[in-house]
């Protein structure tokens, strides 16, 4: 295990206090944050180039924080990739191997595996002015896995490549991880990019660890307000508690004026105000003609459509309900909107399901 505690670094430009971090050993780990908010920084100091104020940094219970950075067997891929211009693809790929005086035999059949996986077997002779940016992405993550590193930096490692080229070595890089686990630390801003590779992700906010846990748990069940808006998650509205239902299984709950049912077991912090997050892609669009599920008939609202943006593989739909005049964004595959005729202006119903509420920590600053 990789574990950063209480470490705090202060430049001039940027700082952070007390940073706790956790990466299990073979975990693609992702730190998530806002462009700008240090998130290089914190890769830098960790490999050594920043010297802490306080805090310590173990790897595999070893503390290396005041080790030199070529003592502490950990690679890092900088944004500018920092290829060796004089040397050869393959001198590239080898140059940690051979600056640590590693025996090679011993690293050329998963040296030999890799190039295979990232398909650089053609480029090996070439000098980095010959590649690509694709190409030149993958001799850097290449020769930062060759030496088989205790932990892998990577600072925005996708950074600037087209969207077929970016997924592409995306999923190279996947399935390296997948087939030799090695510990990777990713540091990005692209919500997408860490959805599909992260096994977890920490997000840091102005300086500190918001929250940390899976993806699932990240984007599906944000802790607090300013995870949520960070995340550029809408539907965030201020709700006040009404009342409890007999059986005390439901809570009921203004939003504006409108009435929403809830269940119990997702808030039973007292009669006080909470900040609800509706998902959009849990909102049902009701068939006039179609029963309704008796699963759906707790919150059923009545509205209309003002507006829809065409996102590529879905509709993003703005409604705004007839009571309490509240607008939701939904999100619907294209072929349900063509199914449901919508247009703008059109009058409907929309059920919110159970799985389509989440109630955000009620911190004083959130």
């Amino acid at each position: 295990m990789i574990k950063v505690e209480g470490l705090t670094i202060v430049l001039k430009s940027f700082k952070f206090f007390d940073l706790n971090l956790e990466i299990n050993q073979g975990d693609f780990h992702y730190l998530l944050g806002p462009t700008g908010s240090g998130k290089t920084l914190i890769l830098e100091s960790i490999i050594g180039l920043h010297k802490p104020r306080k805090g310590k940094i173990w790897i595999e219970g070893k503390e290396i924080q005041n080790l030199s950075p070529e003592k502490r067997e950990i690679s890092y891929v900088p944004q500018d990739l920092a290829l060796f211009p004089h040397m050869k693809v393959i001198e590239n790929i080898l140059y940690g191997i051979r600056a640590r005086s590693l025996p090679l035999k011993d690293y050329e059949s998963y040296i030999n595996n890799l190039i295979s996986i990232m398909k650089l077997e053609g480029l090996l002779d070439r000098y980095p002015a010959r590649l690509s940016g694709g190409e030149k992405k993958r001799v850097a993550l290449l020769r930062g896995l060759a030496s088989k590193p205790k932990l892998l930096l990577l600072d925005e490692p996708f950074t600037g490549l087209d969207p077929g080229i970016k997924f592409e070595i995306q999923q190279l890089l996947k399935a390296i991880h997948d087939s030799f686990r090695p510990t990777i630390l990713c540091v990005t801003h692209d919500f997408e990019e860490a959805y599909s590779l992260a096994d977890r992700i920490t997000v840091f906010i102005d300086g500190k660890v918001e929250q940390v846990g899976t993806k699932e748990e990240i984007f599906l069940r944000p802790k607090s307000k300013k995870v949520a808006q960070f995340l550029g998650l809408r539907n965030i509205y201020r709700a006040e508690f009404l009342k409890r239902d007999e059986n005390l299984q439901r809570h009921f709950w203004s939003l504006n004026g409108l009435l929403l049912s809830i269940p119990a077991t997702l808030y039973d912090g007292g009669d006080k105000e909470i900040d609800l997050f509706i998902r959009p892609e849990e909102v049902m669009i009701l068939r006039e003609e179609k029963p309704v599920k008796e699963a759906l008939k707790k919150n059923i609202l009545e509205g209309e459509i003002i507006d829809f943006i065409d996102k590529g593989g879905y509709r993003l739909i703005n409604f705004q309900t007839k009571e309490g005049k509240v607008n939701f964004e939904i999100n619907i595959p294209n072929y349900a909107f063509r199914n449901l005729e919508l247009w703008r202006g059109k009058k409907v119903k929309i059920a919110l399901r159970d799985e389509s509420f989440w109630v955000l920590n009620n911190l004083p600053n959130n």
